[in-house]
């Protein structure tokens, strides 16, 4: 018998709906503080980088950014420029970024 618990995920480039990706963002925060991150960024990490460029990302995927930006107090820069999120995207990523003041530079 195993007993395992899942604290990190990388749910990104899926083809979830804005729906779905709340459920999971529902479901991870119903959880507490076990879930650390649904997109791969690590604890410690203080920036995504250039990673997140050009990636396609759409609105789906910016609600699971969302969240890690809520749980993640160590990221100070995203770039999530050349994606295609669009206003239900951007509402969640607003809404992490008025909870978490940490990131001090974000590139769309």
């Amino acid at each position: 018998r195993v007993n395992a618990t899942v604290t990190r995920l990388n749910l990104l480039r899926n083809k979830f709906t804005v729906d779905g990706a709340q459920l999971l963002v529902e479901a991870a925060q119903a959880k507490g503080d076990q879930i650390k991150t649904l997109i791969g960024i690590y604890e410690g990490q203080t920036s995504t980088g250039t990673s997140l460029v050009s990636e396609h990302f759409g609105d789906a995927d910016a609600v699971l950014i969302a969240f890690d930006l809520s749980v993640n107090a160590t990221v100070t820069s995203l770039n999530l420029y050349c994606n295609d999120i669009g206003n239900v995207g951007a509402e969640d990523l607003a809404g992490a970024l008025r909870v978490k003041a940490t990131v001090t530079r974000l590139d769309l």
